[in-house]
């Protein structure tokens, strides 16, 4: 797994022209990990999974202040927030454990 010093430089250089403190990248890094370790039925995040947990980082830090919002219209543009877009939801699937009843 990438050190985080080393996520937190990642996810800034995916903002550009952003500033956002150690505490925000971190806070955001954490909680995209819990995601996809709950996502994968994973206890610890495997080191590959290190630029999704940053990619989600970015949609997350994107999606600051829509909370609880699903559409949002300002003048002609229409923003629409879906929960995790398709294409990463299929490469978090790829890597789910499946879990077995016992």
């Amino acid at each position: 797994m990438w050190p985080i010093e080393i996520k937190c430089s990642v996810l800034r250089s995916m903002l550009p022209g952003e500033t956002v403190s150690d505490e925000l990248a971190t806070i955001l890094l954490e909680g995209a990990e819990a995601t996809l370790l709950a996502l994968t039925n994973r206890l610890l995040l495997p080191h590959y999974m290190s630029s999704l947990q940053v990619r989600l980082a970015v949609i997350r830090y994107n999606r600051m202040g829509m909370e609880g919002e699903s559409a949002r219209k300002e003048g002609s543009v229409t923003i629409r927030a879906e929960g995790i877009p398709k294409d990463m939801m299929d490469e978090i699937r790829a890597w789910r454990i499946a879990m077995v009843p016992s």
